[in-house]
């Protein structure tokens, strides 16, 4: 099947939220919503109401139907549709046809398909093998997908210059002992909205910042279950990285005799081959290569798993420890920078084919090396924000040792953590958050191999650095002049 036998669809794509039709939607993609504006809901659109408006063609829509029968054996006609998230009108055109080309049957009592609830479908011996075909084709048998160009209008009709709540923001840096200056330079960073690139000594908190930032976004996305073009199916949503949000019902809920009220598997009106999520936060590290920016084919099932920057649509996509990548951070800038400069960006398919999607994410970048070591200006002038995280203070590391220590219910002498961090000082050159954690763990464990109660002092921690850095006892330290004498 090709991309020629798929009907277009879109003039019936309505939403059921508002009365805004998809082509003023896309009309004004990069809408502002002012600064103390709260989240707004995601926009659902309705429920299809003939096969036509799915933009799918009837051949594939039956074959899907045919591989859902194949693996659940005997389902309901509700069963199918809420499988397949198309409307139960059309499910029942769909079995009509199928039944008239003996490919499947009743297996209970109903004699009509005005979709009661006593009966289900088995395939018959044709049916199976036409399903069996289908199935070396192409093994996805789930909700039906979005077409291509339903996908560009309903993510480019949503597509407002998002910004994160300063609440949320807050929230993510409570559980570290930052700087105001550098609090205050984060905080305005991300509140932007745009490309950030956070940098600095490792071990100081840069990926917590982002990791918790991530953890309290605000607000909801649609994604679709899985987009089709030129005949292949590219899975999108992915319960792995997207959280399932109930759907809100819209302003203008249809009345009980809407013709979309009764057309929906869910009796809501809305299409569900739509998933309402939580604005998505996806993080990646070292593990990319070139290769997982593009569609992944699975040669087994036969369909295409989403990019990681797909699956991030709407949200924020976070590279963490940049320039550690087996590709190079100057490919990764050229590729995403210049998508999100554009709203778009162009994947091929293993046929040949290029599609172009929707690019509106906001990328963040994490890394322990200097933005000069990375790319050279005209590549970093593309990223407005660069913050930078400096190692700790000694002031501020015996606040983090005594904040650990009071979470951990132990005692604490602020004199004496003021001496530690001095003495650590002196010894490594250069203090962080992970540091004050990895140190406090292994003085805690010392005292529990001894059976005794941990005593945090200078003794105590030279002993857990020793440990942590393979430095003998007896040994000199860095410089050796700083070692205390026991």
């Amino acid at each position: 099947m090709n991309e020629d036998q798929v009907s277009n669809g879109s003039d019936s794509f309505e939403f059921l939220r508002g009365t805004t039709q998809v082509e003023d939607a896309a009309r004004k993609p990069q809408e502002r919503r002012p600064i103390g504006e709260p989240e707004t809901v995601a926009i659902i659109p309705r429920a299809p109401e003939t096969i036509g408006s799915t933009g799918l063609s009837e051949s594939f829509l039956a074959e899907l139907v045919l591989k859902v029968i194949h693996y659940v054996e005997q389902p309901s006609p509700q069963h199918l549709a809420r499988a397949i998230a198309l409307p139960t009108m059309i499910i029942d055109e769909i079995m009509e046809h199928l039944k008239a080309a003996h490919l499947c049957e009743i297996v209970s009592e109903g004699s009509t398909y005005s979709m009661p609830n006593n009966y289900k479908f088995r395939l018959t011996e044709k049916g199976e093998a036409r399903a069996e075909r289908a199935l070396e084709r192409c093994r996805y048998a789930g909700p039906a997908p979005v077409t291509l160009e339903q996908y560009g209008t309903v993510i480019t009709g949503a597509a407002t210059r998002w910004r994160p709540n300063l609440s949320d923001i807050r929230e993510s840096f409570e559980a570290l002992i930052l700087d105001d200056s550098v609090s205050d330079f984060l905080e305005r960073a991300l509140h932007s909205g745009r490309s950030t690139m956070i940098y600095g000594p490792s071990g100081n908190g840069k990926t917590h910042v982002l990791t918790e930032y991530v953890r309290h976004l605000g607000g909801q996305v649609l994604v679709p279950h899985a987009i089709y073009a030129y005949g292949q199916i590219i899975r999108v949503f992915d319960r792995f990285v997207h959280e399932r949000m109930d759907v809100v019902m819209p302003v203008d809920v249809p009345t009980p005799g809407d013709l979309a009220q009764k057309a929906s598997a869910h009796g809501d009106g809305a299409d569900h081959r739509w998933v309402n999520i939580r604005r998505p936060g996806v993080i990646v590290g070292g593990e990319l290569t070139a290769e997982s920016l593009e569609l992944g084919y699975d040669p087994i099932a036969r369909f295409y798993q989403a990019p990681k920057h797909l699956k991030a649509q709407g949200g924020i996509l976070v590279v963490d420890d940049f320039g550690r990548q087996k590709v190079s951070p100057i490919e990764l800038l050229n590729r995403w920078i210049m998508a999100l400069e554009r709203g778009r960006d162009n994947l091929l398919l293993r046929t040949g084919e290029n599609i172009e999607v929707p690019f509106f994410i906001t990328l963040l970048f994490s890394t322990n090396l200097n933005p000069s070591a990375l790319a050279d200006s005209a590549y970093l002038r593309r990223v407005p924000y660069k913050a930078y995280m400096p190692a700790q203070t000694p002031e501020g590391f015996a606040n983090i040792l005594g904040c650990i220590l009071k979470q951990k219910g132990s005692d604490v002498d602020e004199s004496e953590l003021a001496n530690v961090a001095r003495f650590l000082q002196e010894v490594t050159g250069e203090l962080s958050g992970s540091l004050a954690r990895d140190l406090i763990m292994i003085v805690t464990d010392n005292a529990d191999h001894e059976e005794s109660i941990p005593a945090f002092n200078v003794a105590t921690f030279e002993q857990a650095y020793r440990q942590l850095a393979g430095i003998p006892e007896g040994a000199p330290l860095t410089p050796a002049s700083v070692a205390t004498n026991r």
